[in-house]
């Protein structure tokens, strides 16, 4: 952007002359100019150009993106000021950087993209993790490949962290794979059960409810467990693009649904007239905790550690505690 531009579009953003519009934003509203938004990203533009009666009316409002948020995304697209960009914190330029994704604005993409790859070899393990996730949901290998070397080459005996919890099941089991031959086994598995309970995974893990009951798919469609969906930007999403596992029971996808659409399923000695769907849900979890716990190599554990907290654990029933404490040395 010409350096005349710049002062001359961001005094626009400040003194709201001539705007057009208002995004809403949690709380808060934006006064802004649809010929910049839609100039900058093909999202706005079709917001603008539908026949919703927020077009009408000049007012539209966006979900899932923080107030502060947005207000640095703005100001990007009014100047393009990447040197400002970089003044943001880690959190910040990830969140813009999922931002650019969704709304299809490839400038602000590549450029915090740029910068994350620039600071990922001094991130802290939070921001590593967090990276991870992001990288995932942007669908930016380039990303993922770079949070991985540095979650290895320096947090490896430590990724079993309290942020690990908080990423999403099917970016957790990659977490869980990529984990291997860093951090022991016995904390791989102390990080998955960890993240079992504290996610409301872990009731009846050892004792799988009956298919006969409740899964009701065809042959030939099995659950698909292990089968990674990763999410993508909207710029990617499309009837014929999306994944035909995207939503299955077993897949990470379906976990992550199952938990937003049945937040009350994972409470125990509750009896509920959609018991059936209940245990169809039930299912698709034990699987899930059952294919995390197929990452682990129980040979390269010792004795008193297996005896110590796999033999413990509620994620293992009897039978396979007594199976695995032979592969132990």
């Amino acid at each position: 952007m010409d350096d005349w531009l710049e002062p001359a579009f961001a005094n626009l953003l400040e003194n709201k002359k001539f705007s057009d519009c208002q995004i809403i934003v949690g709380k808060e509203s934006f006064d802004s100019h649809k010929v910049i938004l839609a100039s900058a990203s093909e999202f706005f533009e079709r917001m603008f150009l539908s026949d919703f009666k927020e077009s009408k009316s000049g007012q539209f409002r966006l979900s899932e993106v923080k107030p502060e948020t947005f207000a640095k995304f703005l100001h990007y697209v009014y100047t393009y000021n990447k040197k400002k960009l970089e003044e943001n914190t880690n959190l910040m330029i990830m969140e813009l950087l999922s931002c650019g994704s969704t709304w299809l604005v490839q400038s602000i993409t590549s450029d915090c993209a740029a910068i994350l790859k620039v600071r990922a070899p001094n991130m802290v393990i939070s921001d590593l993790v967090e990276l991870f996730q992001y990288a995932h949901n942007t669908n930016n290998k380039e990303l993922i490949e770079i949070s991985v070397k540095y979650l290895r080459s320096r947090f490896g005996t430590t990724m079993n962290c309290y942020d690990a919890l908080l990423l999403t099941s099917d970016v957790f089991e990659q977490y869980t794979i990529i984990s291997e031959g860093y951090l022991p086994e016995i904390e791989r598995f102390k990080m998955i059960e960890s993240y079992v309970t504290v996610n409301g995974l872990i009731e009846h893990v050892t004792e799988e409810p009956s298919e006969d009951v409740v899964d009701d798919k065809k042959e030939g469609t099995d659950s698909g467990v292990g089968e990674m969906v990763i999410p993508k930007s909207s710029s990617e999403d499309s009837e014929d693009e999306i994944s035909e596992l995207d939503g299955q029971p077993g897949t990470s996808k379906a976990i992550c649904d199952s938990n937003q659409k049945n937040p009350d399923t994972v409470h125990k000695g509750v009896h509920r007239p959609d018991e059936p769907k209940d245990s169809k849900i039930k299912l698709i979890h034990h699987k899930y905790v059952k294919t995390l716990l197929g990452y682990i190599k129980f040979s390269k554990m010792a004795k008193n550690e297996f005896y110590n907290i796999i033999g413990k654990s509620a994620l293992l029933s009897d039978k396979e505690k007594y199976e695995n404490l032979f592969l132990t040395y």
